[in-house]
Parts: C-alpha cells; structure tokens; sequence
C-alpha cells in the first residue's frame, strides 16, 4: 500500500512532466514560427530583388554563366544549416529534460536505491520525449551537440562531458552498494552539484 508520502512523491512527478512538457512543447512551437519567418522574410526579399531590374540583370548573367548549380549549393548549404539547427535543438531539448528529472529526483533521494534511480538518466531517458535518442547516454548526446556547436557553446559542451565522466564514476561506485542504504549527505550533495553544473552550462548555450 502507497504511503502518502509516496503518494505526494508521484504526485509531484507528474505534475512536474505535465509543466515540463508544456514548456518544451511551447518552445518547440515557438521555435519553429521563428524558422518559418525567417524563411519567409529571406525569401521575400530575394524575390523583391530579383524582381529588380539590377536582379534580373544579375539572372540573366547567372544563369548565362552557369549559376544555377551556384544557386543551388546556396539552397542546399540553407538547408543543411536549418537541419543542423533542428537536430540542435532536439538534443537540448532531450538534455534539458534529463537534467531536470536528475535534480527532481536527486532532491528527495534519502537512499543509495534512490540516488541510481535518479543518476539512471544519464544512460537512459525515463520520461522519453524522442523515441530516437531514448536509449542515448547523456555523454553521447552531448557528443553530437558539440559535433554540431559552434564556439563558446562547443566549448561547454566539451565541458559538460568532463563532467559527466565524474558523475559516471560516482554512479558506478554506488552500484556495489545496498539499495537500502542511507545515502551519505555529502555524497549528495556532490552529485546535485554536479548535475547543476551542467544545468548551468546548458542554459547558457540556448
């Protein structure tokens, strides 16, 4: 029988995934009207300068000259950038939401059972919002931000790796320990530590 301490704890839970998953959703939302305006406004203004009569000139030119193949590189390099930035922000997303449940669970962890059960978010998503990255180590994600990251963000990336390789450590060092055991005080609080680390990295690359 639940206790209602228990019960709070998976009252809690919930109702953190329902506002988590509100927000990302409204980013995601918001993110997207973004690239579609501007999508829209780049294409409004190339259409208006090939209208021009500088910009058909310029065609005529181009296309003379073989720049069509030019014009669709410029159209293909578009189109890897906004992919690159789509997966981009799948990834943060993904992360976010590990980190999040991490710290909701780090918080109320009184035994060692309980601190696994909170560190398993760094191999595998409890709460999966992406079914592709769903079995995708925290490591291995950051891994394929900072392939696609650029300067100061790669930069955090790399960082937040190092970090991890600690909070690895410390996961494998309380898997040979009893799930029953009282998890040590400033065991904890080095592995919220950490993990705030991270949270603090990665706020400051979106």
């Amino acid at each position: 029988m639940l206790t209602d301490e228990k019960k709070a704890l998976i009252e809690d839970e919930e109702r953190f995934r329902h506002e988590l998953r509100q927000k990302i959703e409204g980013d995601i939302a918001t993110t997207g009207q973004e690239i579609k305006a501007s999508e829209k406004k780049l294409f409004e203004k190339i259409n208006t300068f090939l209208n021009s009569s500088i910009g058909l000139l310029l065609v005529s030119s181009v296309v003379v000259s073989g720049g069509g193949a030019l014009y669709q590189q410029i159209e293909h390099d578009y189109e890897s950038r906004e992919k690159s930035k789509e997966q981009s922000l799948t990834f943060k997303f993904e992360i976010g939401d590990r980190i999040k449940n991490m710290q909701f669970l780090l918080k109320r962890a009184k035994t060692v059972g309980d601190a696994k059960v909170a560190m398993a978010g760094m191999f595998k998503s409890q709460f999966p919002l992406n079914s592709s990255l769903d079995n995708k180590s925290l490591s291995s994600l950051y891994f394929s931000l900072y392939q696609l990251a650029e300067g100061t963000e790669k930069e955090r990336s790399k960082e937040a790796i190092q970090i991890l390789d600690e909070l690895e450590e410390l996961e494998y060092s309380l898997q040979s320990r009893v799930n029953t055991d009282v998890l040590n005080a400033s065991e904890k609080e080095q592995i919220i530590k950490l993990v705030s680390s991270i949270e603090s990295m990665h706020l400051g690359a979106r």
